[in-house]
């Protein structure tokens, strides 16, 4: 499958299409909200009638997005064409079966290595350094309008799914790019203060907390737990906390970074930092998750100690440390 053919389809549904939807996974994050906002502006000033669908709370540090207004919850709405972005596996998207089944055409694009390509278009690049590299891709590729609040949702998806352009999916192709969107308008110094140095003080605190009860198993995995009652004590959401995983990993001998954060009493979502060539995505997906070399997640329903054991069964599976 070449990837231009299909943006070549995507093209000629478009030109046909007057409604459409687009949706991304659930737990908001950088690039799933910066291709959503992104390119629903842009499709809004190709003038198209757009509906952005988002159904989880929206982490506090991306709020600052540019038009995340537009976002509804709506699904009762009659469209030519829905888009996925940024969602590797369809069950992700939530509920979604009636609105996904109305539509006449219905795209997917994605960067994730494990996508299913369940669309009938799948402008897919695996391996790609994020989503929103791809939406510019297709905008310039098609010559859709692109802004400043455009160029701002897209160059935060790709700082935030690059880890500030740290993984190794950062190309010079990317950082071209991400060049041009500064170009255009996107504020490099807003994205990396609003996002990486306006962290709230209680999330500090509790960071401190789960850092001092991290786990060093097999001298280079570092393994964090946050609990349901820990986020209530300092009253943060579990988005506060996130760049938590990333202490350790960067340190001189952790090659992997852990966090699990509960979500019920038996149920995990379980969160992998790797640097290097240390492919984490492969311990993810065997514990029914996805994701990239560098970062990928899970979800397990489980008490605590299976979870932990499972985590550390498939480390050990690859060797991973050696």
């Amino acid at each position: 499958m070449k990837i231009n053919d299909e943006i070549m389809k995507f093209k000629g549904q478009l030109d046909s299409t007057n409604s459409i939807a687009l949706i991304s996974h659930l737990d908001p994050d950088g690039d799933n909200l910066g291709s959503l906002t992104g390119l629903s502006k842009s499709l809004v000033k190709f003038g198209k009638k757009v509906y952005p669908i988002e159904f989880d709370k929206i982490p506090e540090n991306l709020k600052f997005l540019p038009n995340l207004d537009l976002l509804s919850d709506n699904i009762d709405i009659n469209i030519d064409m829905i888009i996925c972005l940024d969602c590797a596996n369809y069950e992700r998207l939530g509920m979604i079966d009636d609105l996904f089944n109305r539509a006449k055409y219905r795209i997917n694009i994605d960067h994730h290595q494990s996508n299913e390509f369940y669309g009938q278009v799948n402008i897919v690049k695996k391996g790609y350094s994020s989503t929103c590299e791809l939406v510019f891709d297709v905008i310039k590729e098609l010559n859709l309008p692109i802004d400043e609040e455009i160029s701002m949702s897209l160059l935060t998806g790709i700082s935030t799914d690059t880890g500030r352009f740290l993984y190794s999916s950062t190309t010079s192709d990317t950082l071209s790019k991400a060049s041009a969107l500064i170009d255009y308008g996107a504020d490099m110094i807003k994205i990396n203060e609003l996002i990486y140095q306006s962290k709230k003080f209680n999330a500090q605190l509790l960071e401190n907390e789960i850092l001092s009860n991290t786990e060093i198993y097999s001298n280079c995995v570092a393994i964090g737990f946050v609990s349901t009652d820990q986020l209530i004590k300092y009253n943060v959401e579990v988005s506060d906390i996130d760049s938590v995983i990333n202490t350790f990993r960067d340190t001189n001998i952790i090659k992997i970074s852990v966090l699990i954060k509960q979500q019920t009493e038996n149920e995990y979502k379980v969160s992998f930092r790797s640097k290097g060539n240390i492919d984490v995505g492969i311990i993810a997906k065997n514990l029914g998750g996805g994701g990239h070399k560098n970062a990928a997640a899970t979800r397990i329903k489980a008490d605590y100690e299976t979870v932990l054991n499972n985590i550390k069964k498939e480390i050990d599976r690859y060797g991973l440390c050696n």
